[in-house]
C-alpha cells in the first residue's frame, strides 16, 4: 500500500497511463512463478496454452521483466524504420573499433550471434534482452539493459 501511495503521489503519475490488466495467460505465468506445486502448475500451463517447459521459460521471463519480459519472449515484431535505425546504430556503436565484434544475424527484433547460442532481443521499450539457446529453445538469460554489448558480454561471462 505504501508503494502504491508513493506512486500515486509522484510527479509523473498524472502523465503515466494505468497499467493494463493482465491477460489470463499472463496471470497464469504470474501465478506459476509463486511455485504452486506440480498439479497446479500443469493446469496453469494448459490454461495458458503452454507445455511445462514453455511455462518454465515464461516464468523465467516474468521474473526478469514482468509483462515486458514475457512480451519479449512471446512476441516477434518488426521495429518501425526509425526504431530499427536506432537499434542498428546502438549495436554499431556498442563496441570499440579495436574490440572484436560478434557477427550478428538480424531477423525482425532479434539479433543472433552467427554460429553461436546467444541472441539479443530488442524490446518495444528500446531495451536489449539477452537470450541463450537451451535444449533447442531460446531462453531468457538475464534482465533487460540499455547496452547491447553489455547484454552479450553477460552471456559470454556466464559460459
Amino acid at each position: 500500500a505504501r508503494l502504491l501511495l508513493a506512486d500515486a503521489l509522484a510527479d509523473r503519475h498524472a502523465d503515466t497511463s494505468p497499467v493494463p490488466a493482465l491477460t489470463p495467460a499472463q496471470d497464469a505465468v504470474r501465478l506459476a512463478g509463486a511455485g504452486p506445486g506440480a498439479a497446479v502448475a500443469e493446469r496453469l500451463a494448459a490454461g495458458s496454452g503452454r507445455d511445462g517447459r514453455g511455462l518454465a521459460l515464461a516464468v523465467r521471463a516474468w521474473e526478469l521483466g514482468g509483462t515486458a519480459g514475457l512480451a519479449v519472449l512471446e512476441e516477434e515484431w518488426t521495429p518501425d524504420p526509425a526504431a530499427l535505425a536506432r537499434a542498428t546504430g546502438r549495436l554499431a556503436a556498442a563496441w570499440e573499433e579495436d574490440e572484436p565484434r560478434p557477427r550478428l544475424r538480424a531477423d525482425r527484433n532479434r539479433w543472433t550471434v552467427a554460429g553461436g547460442d546467444a541472441q539479443l532481443r530488442y524490446g518495444r521499450d528500446g531495451r536489449w534482452w539477452p537470450y541463450r539457446k537451451e535444449h533447442g529453445r531460446w531462453a531468457p538469460a538475464g534482465p533487460a539493459t540499455d547496452d547491447p554489448a553489455g547484454a552479450l558480454a553477460g552471456l559470454s561471462a556466464a559460459d
